[in-house]
């Protein structure tokens, strides 16, 4: 078993151990629906009680995630993410714990499904939902990440889903321009 593949193992524990509801995407989900790209940790959207984040930490501590931050509570109060490296058995890692923080989020976790990679079965965000988080991104990186996903995923996708939540998100952040940007990209795949 690779490290990454460990490290993911650990994680459904942690999920399973603590009942937490999660969708693993960032670019383990890329690989999977996109253009495959090196990645050395894993990024998780998780639902989390908030009054109850250190009895969590608490129990990640158990499976190999340690908080980065020393001031944790404050940083995920400002971030709504809970950065830890991971160190069991000799092997290295890095995660994201991000808390679904609104509707999309948790729409998103709940629309996850459970796909293998290599032998971990994983619940992994959809692909509908990595291209709204990817398309919402200032990051360049992001954007090519998305027109892979496009490219292998044109045909199969819920195009009124992403469409509708786009619209959403256009309309209450002001930002008209991420519905334009998709469809722009559509067209251009």
């Amino acid at each position: 078993m690779n490290p990454l593949e460990f490290q993911l193992k650990q994680l459904i524990k942690l999920m399973l151990n603590t009942k937490t509801d999660y969708a693993v995407l960032g670019g383990i989900a890329v690989s999977i629906y996109g253009e495959p790209r090196l990645t050395f940790d894993i990024d998780v959207n998780i639902i989390v009680d908030i009054n109850k984040i250190n009895d969590f930490l608490k129990k990640a501590k158990k499976y190999g995630f340690l908080s980065l931050p020393s001031k944790i509570e404050k940083f995920i109060e400002n971030t709504g993410v809970i950065p830890m490296r991971f160190s069991k058995d000799k092997v290295m890692g890095k995660c994201d714990f991000i808390i679904a923080q609104n509707p999309l989020e948790y729409s998103g976790i709940k629309r996850a499904r459970f796909k293998k990679i290599n032998s971990i079965k994983v619940k992994l965000i959809s692909p509908e939902d990595l291209i709204i988080h990817k398309i919402t991104s200032e990051r360049p990186r992001d954007l090519e990440d998305l027109g892979g996903i496009l490219v292998r995923q044109k045909n199969k996708l819920d195009m009124r889903y992403i469409i509708f939540w786009l619209k959403k998100i256009s309309g209450a952040n002001k930002k008209p321009q991420v519905l334009h940007l998709f469809r722009k990209l559509v067209a251009q795949r």
